[in-house]
């Protein structure tokens, strides 16, 4: 009996070429950490404490200048009807009855004063959270209890980070070379 045995041969990799990939993807993992802050600020949204409807209508005003994109999400723990009006008081939005959670969105046609409208008729209690964002951001919407002026932080230790990454990566370079 004859055995024929083949083995398969792969070419090593250089263990210096393993060091490059792995140094290649530290320094973008620590990139992408440092510039994960800089999203932050971007992406909050502006949430009303909840409250609670028993037999009762709420109504929140909301200041928007024309051609603002309002994005609005309401979740209750049960059944109630919401309605939005602009500055006239003509109803813009109409969402009847929702149960448990809606979303909608619309375009602020003139400068003014609108208004979100929530009614229970029932006599049960229903407690409401409702959170919204604006598009362009409306200054004095940032109820995240940050001032804006630390926000920027992020952005420094950002900068200062990809700075530190960059000279710490050539400093490295050039000593090995």
């Amino acid at each position: 009996m004859i055995v024929n045995k083949t083995f398969l041969t792969y070419p090593k990799a250089s263990s210096s070429g393993k060091m490059k990939k792995i140094k290649v993807l530290t320094y973008t993992l620590l990139t992408l950490l440092l510039i994960m802050p800089l999203m932050a600020p971007l992406a909050f949204a502006t949430t009303i404490p909840a409250f609670t409807l028993s037999s009762s209508t709420a109504q929140i005003p909301i200041v928007l200048p024309a051609g603002t994109t309002f994005n609005g999400s309401i979740s209750t723990t049960g059944t109630i009807r919401v309605w939005v009006s602009d500055p006239y008081g003509a109803n813009i939005v109409n969402l009847g009855l929702i149960d448990k959670a809606a979303t909608f969105s619309f375009i602020a046609q003139q400068n003014g004063n609108y208004t979100l409208n929530f009614e229970n008729d029932l006599p049960n209690s229903i407690q409401v959270s409702f959170s919204y964002t604006t598009n362009p951001d409306i200054a004095g919407n940032n109820n995240s209890g940050i001032p804006l002026s630390y926000l920027a932080i992020p952005i420094i230790i950002a900068v200062v980070g990809s700075i530190l990454i960059i000279f710490f990566g050539r400093r490295k370079r050039k000593i090995s070379h």
